[in-house]
């Protein structure tokens, strides 16, 4: 960032903009595909399509919940760097409650027919964890209560934003930015009680996440198949969906910046550094996957090692198996291992790109061998794309319709600009 302060207000007057007309095309079509898909398999392959579903809200909701993380993480440790990419996080955070409704109404429609615990009987132990009623109160509850600490959070930072940007623009301001902005008591103030409430919300938010998560993970995914269990597999998940988190930031701030007009703020030092953490977070992953099939393998216990078997021994699961492998750590660790290619815009955002695909099909991956018992990868496969697709298209929509409408960068945050108590160290250099 340098020395200078930062001036915030030419994304202010950008506000607001007009949503690209082929987003607005491309997004209303792919939403459309998603549902005739839905509609299609549920039709013709009912626990298919249901499968389907679960693959894509837990890459979708994990993604979506996963990005407003990186905030309340910097947040906790004061971090500077990632500020620029703040609002875009939070942005994809606001998607999150739509993923929420979503699967409240697939469980309305009978989602839970395709659990195998509801139609066998389960050990004891078991049978009392996996109830129908209290099965969808605790992901109503832990999920709902996520949802609304986030929206409490991305709330709070955009108020003094909003705030800040609405003197500037006057009557250009959008009208539902009142709302969030009732009893103004100056900038200043609000600048810091925003920040102190950051403060106290974020850990919060973090503990809960982990929590949340790991139970979503155990109930939504490891209960399709209720005789198999992972210790790690909870935590493997809120991780990844974390990096996914990350990989969405990264592919959606690219994609738009120069739209909203942005470019100066996002520079080539900010990917830099989040591509270091998105490569920390790959090697995470690889590391996690490996042990957790290390100690099944070495174990050789029955209920356990089935699961392990099926995905990576069996065709055609093990095909994707290596297609997985190849795209969630072999591309991404060969090539963020290089400095420079995370500084290079075109570079950066085909190597997330090609991440986020390894990281959807993996969900799949995990997810279908459970219920797909027929040696048959392509019906399941078009099935879970073409809902990926109308999911794709809605976040495309929702997140540039909310960018739109208000400041694309983090206006008012004071750790926007350079800190204060920073040393520069310069160089002697030699003279010849």
């Amino acid at each position: 960032m340098g020395t200078h302060a930062v001036d915030t207000k030419p994304a202010i007057l950008a506000i607001p903009m007009s949503i690209p007309g082929p987003v607005k095309a491309a997004g209303a079509v792919g939403i459309l595909i998603g549902l005739a898909t839905f509609g299609f398999g549920f039709a013709m392959h009912r626990e298919l399509a249901l499968a389907s579903f679960i693959s894509n809200f837990m890459f979708w909701a994990g993604l979506a919940q996963g990005a407003v993380m990186l905030p309340v993480a910097m947040t906790v440790v004061g971090a500077r760097w990632g500020r620029p990419i703040k609002r875009y996080a939070e942005v994809l955070g606001l998607m999150f409650p739509a993923m929420y409704v979503l699967l409240m109404l697939f469980f309305l429609i009978g989602g839970l027919d395709i659990y195998p615990w509801m139609h066998e009987q389960m050990p004891k132990h078991k049978d009392i964890y996996l109830q129908p009623g209290f099965f969808v109160a605790r992901l109503a509850i832990g999920l709902g209560v996520l949802g609304l600490l986030s929206l409490a959070f991305i709330r709070n930072s955009l108020r003094p934003d909003l705030g800040v940007a609405a003197k500037v623009l006057g009557d250009k301001a959008p009208a539902f930015w009142a709302s969030l902005t009732r009893n103004w008591k100056g900038d200043a103030e609000e600048i810091e009680q925003a920040r102190e409430r950051g403060v106290f919300l974020s850990p919060f938010m973090a503990l809960f996440y982990s929590l949340v998560f790991s139970m979503m993970a155990i109930d939504l995914s490891m209960s399709l198949a209720p005789h198999w269990f992972a210790n790690m597999f909870p935590a493997w998940y809120f991780a990844s969906a974390f990096w996914s988190g990350l990989v969405a930031i990264a592919i959606l701030s690219l994609s738009t910046r120069r739209w909203l007009g942005v470019e100066k703020f996002i520079t080539t030092n900010v990917y830099h550094d989040l591509g270091k953490m998105t490569f920390g977070f790959t090697m995470f992953w690889g590391y996690t996957s490996f042990a957790q099939y290390l100690a099944i393998w070495y174990g050789n216990m029955t209920e356990e090692i089935g699961f392990i078997l099926l995905r990576t021994e069996l065709k055609p699961w093990s095909d994707l198996y290596l297609v997985v492998v190849t795209l969630c750590f072999l591309v991404p660790f060969a090539t963020l291992l290089s400095r420079g290619i995370k500084k290079i815009p075109s570079a950066y955002l085909a190597i997330t790109s090609v991440i986020a695909v390894g990281i959807f099909l993996e969900r799949f991956w995990v997810v279908m061998p459970s219920v797909q018992m027929e040696p048959d990868l392509v019906t399941p496969l078009l099935l879970t794309v073409g809902m990926g697709i109308g999911f794709l298209g809605f976040f495309a929509l929702g997140t540039t319709a909310i960018l739109s409408k208000i400041p694309a960068i983090p206006v008012s945050d004071p750790y926007m600009q350079p800190d204060p108590n920073h040393v520069h160290v310069h160089p002697k250099h030699a003279h010849h």
